[in-house]
């Protein structure tokens, strides 16, 4: 009951939010630091995560909104964020773009490109307790477009973790540093346009 209440509000929430794309992603986390000290782990974490994004109207440059869900699955511990943030579209695939009525130019390309700072808020949980932990991302995303609406996607990035509970806890990581791998795939709504 809980995944179709789940899968619905991924679908209903974007579509009333008026979101332009939908990301559904696998992630892979190796860290690096864990309290601030080198603590190689190659697989630290497997997870997903699926969020939408849309463009900021007030914002005149190719900036896009992101929000959505997370999880990561740790040794023994489960994590569930909420993530938010910003990207800025560096590259876009074949259409018209202009700065002005004078500058129309049509570009050929299938590729998307864009850069993201995306803060977590969330909860790790255990067998019997659950910790607030945060997490901001620094990442660079390549998608690769096989349709006008279907986009392979993958990305990277470096991950700062916190967990306040650590401080007092010394069983507890209170922070780390992991580089993110993700790939999966973006789906962009077709855009409805008007007769003036």
């Amino acid at each position: 009951m809980l995944k179709k209440l789940g899968f619905l509000l991924l679908l209903i929430v974007p579509i009333a939010a008026r979101a332009q794309f939908i990301s559904l992603r696998a992630t892979n986390a190796s860290q690096f630091l864990g309290d601030n000290l080198y603590d190689a782990d190659l697989s630290r974490a497997i997870g997903a995560e699926a969020y939408y994004s849309k463009g900021v109207s007030f914002i005149p440059y190719n900036i896009n909104y992101i929000a959505g869900l997370s999880f990561q699955q740790l040794d023994d511990q489960m994590g569930i964020f909420a993530a938010t943030g910003l990207a800025y579209i560096l590259r876009v695939p074949s259409g018209f773009s202009a700065n002005n009525p004078e500058s129309v130019t049509y570009t050929t390309s299938n590729w998307l490109n864009f850069a993201d700072v995306t803060a977590y808020n969330g909860v790790l949980l255990d067998d019997s307790t659950y910790h607030y932990a945060f997490a901001i991302e620094l990442g660079y995303d390549i998608g690769y477009a096989f349709t006008k609406t279907l986009f392979l996607h993958t990305g990277f990035g470096a991950r700062y973790n916190i967990i306040p509970d650590g401080k007092e806890d010394p069983l507890i990581q209170a922070n780390s540093l992991d580089i993110m791998i993700k790939a999966g795939l973006i789906w962009k709504f077709k855009r409805k346009y008007f007769k003036p």
